[in-house]
């Protein structure tokens, strides 16, 4: 879905400037999808050759998911701004009702219940649920400023209470890093809506200190995570192989495929830690390349925000962009 949201930022753009602006957004998303494939077929193509399958398998399956992005981004380039305001609400529905029946229906994987299998294909309602979230925070937002209450005391419930709910659903499955995720993304859009800091500060240090305890408490990897980083006993041994993969790297890589960590080191090198091995792989001058291309990202998508027709349409592109760079 990455090539869809950064291409919808594009959609928005107004004016010559702004055009060049959403077009390198553009030119560095198949940049970052390019290097992506390249990396997914060096590090699992050894791995299915472990596992006795085909070296291309997973490539060819992210592929088919590339073409699908592709197909959802020209969709959405060519959505209105007034359509996609009017599927703020539905979207986010949808969301929420994908996480309840993915609770009652998934089957748990690893611990958790994050995915819902129909007709044969995995749907992972969180990732729906975060395009929701900021849909409806920036319709809501908007609407605020059209009714010229925008950063006005009048309260912010009926804004927040939606995504609390869908938040708290995202916890129970439990996934902490989607959580945390859609409080962040809530403060961020607040912020640039006006709301003044002292009302997004203690709604922000006050649930994120209750979604960190409530998954330390019942998630084991988070517990085993804590005590790793405070310097105590941990199953931390895959961060650490994180870190020894691009501290060996060194400032030019070991070179493309070369790279030790992946070989059943990690348990999803293909994705969780695919940074890792561009940083064994291609060095320091690799990984700050990667890094270089998001803050590129982060400026043009910028620009095209700054330029957006209204403020719907902005606090949408604002959005998009913070949850490439900063997720």
């Amino acid at each position: 879905m990455g090539g869809a949201q950064v291409l919808s930022v594009a959609a928005l753009s107004t004016g010559r400037d702004v055009q060049h602006a959403g077009r390198m957004v553009l030119s560095v998303a198949v940049g970052l999808v390019a290097l992506g494939l390249v990396m997914v077929y060096s590090t699992s193509s050894v791995m299915g050759a472990v596992a006795g399958e085909e070296h291309s398998e997973v490539l060819v399956r992210q592929l088919r998911w590339v073409v699908l992005g592709a197909l959802v981004a020209w969709i959405s380039s060519r959505v209105s701004l007034e359509l996609l305001r009017r599927l703020a609400l539905p979207v986010l529905g949808l969301a929420i009702l994908l996480l309840g029946l993915t609770l009652v229906l998934a089957e748990p994987i690893k611990g958790s219940r994050r995915w819902l299998y129909v007709a044969g294909v995995s749907i992972q309602a969180s990732e729906i649920l975060k395009i929701g979230t900021l849909l409806f925070l920036a319709d809501r937002l908007a609407a605020r400023e059209e009714a010229q209450t925008f950063g006005a005391r009048s309260s912010l419930l009926p804004v927040l209470a939606p995504v609390g709910l869908a938040t708290v659903l995202v916890l129970v499955e439990p996934d902490l890093g989607t959580s945390l995720f859609i409080v962040a993304e809530a403060v961020i859009l607040l912020g640039l809506a006006g709301i003044r800091p002292t009302r997004v500060v203690p709604f922000a240090i006050t649930v994120i200190p209750l979604i960190v305890f409530f998954a330390y408490t019942r998630v084991p990897h988070v517990r085993s995570r804590f005590a790793m980083y405070a310097g105590g006993p941990g199953e931390g041994s895959q961060v650490h192989e994180a870190l020894i993969a691009i501290g060996s790297g060194g400032v030019f890589g070991k070179g493309l495929g070369q790279g030790a960590q992946k070989l059943g080191y990690f348990s999803e090198a293909q994705n969780d830690f695919i940074f890792a091995v561009i940083g064994q792989e291609f060095g320091y001058i690799g990984a700050l390349f990667v890094i270089g291309l998001f803050l590129l990202l982060a400026a043009r998508g910028m620009r095209v925000a700054m330029n957006a027709p209204d403020t719907f349409g902005a606090l949408v592109a604002l959005g998009i962009t913070a949850w490439l760079t900063f997720q």
